[in-house]
């Protein structure tokens, strides 16, 4: 099989090839236009221990970062989360509160970043900036000689762009699924329009010897 007649059999059903792409795009402009967008608010802790006069540097940053998994584990806790919803005076539970909140670290450093998503950005900015100021505020009853301090809060101007849908990739996605779906249409009824045509050439062979 040769591009020639890969285009030969596009031009050939371009009625298909044409409906098959529209279909696709207009699909993920479905998608885009009835999806309902949401935000994510993005804050960020440094976690270390207290300094103490009978430890090194590098044994408080060895210290401080093995302490950093830990952390990131309490900040979804339960019971953080609940003070959350407390101090906000939020309708969802717990548990559905948890599920909009994601926590990871960086290996090899002590930033704990903390993200929410949420379908208000002015929410998802409240809710993570709760999450830190509770976490920290809780710390010292986790590890007493914890030292955990906010590096950057959530806000607005950060949390206003949606990150899902994400409207130029379905766009993009749709079109290569498209020209995909297009192109093996084109081959299937282009196999199709050559058995047909070979079957009625046998039948007029048929017809004639008769």
């Amino acid at each position: 099989m040769n591009i020639v007649f890969l285009l030969k059999c596009v031009v050939r059903h371009y009625i298909a090839t044409l409906i098959t792409l529209a279909i696709c795009v207009g699909g993920a402009y479905t998608i885009n236009f009835f999806v309902a967008p949401q935000y994510q608010a993005a804050a960020s802790l440094m976690a270390n221990i207290a300094s103490g006069s009978d430890s090194g540097l590098y044994n408080e940053f060895l210290a401080s970062q093995m302490l950093t998994k830990t952390y990131e584990d309490a900040i979804q806790s339960r019971s953080v989360a609940s003070e959350v919803k407390t101090q906000l005076g939020l309708t969802e539970t717990v548990t559905q509160l948890l599920q909009k909140i994601n926590v990871r670290t960086d290996p090899g450093t002590l930033v704990v970043h903390l993200y929410v998503t949420d379908g208000n950005a002015k929410k998802a900015v409240a809710e993570a900036n709760a999450f830190a100021d509770v976490f920290i505020h809780k710390s010292k009853q986790y590890v007493q000689s914890a030292k955990v301090t906010v590096l950057d809060y959530a806000d607005l101007e950060q949390a206003s762009v949606p990150v899902s849908p994400k409207k130029l990739f379905n766009i993009a996605l749709s079109i290569l699924i498209g020209i995909f779906a297009a192109l093996s249409l084109s081959l299937l009824l282009e196999k199709r329009r050559s058995i047909l045509r070979k079957e009625h050439q046998k039948a007029n062979e048929m017809d004639l010897s008769a």
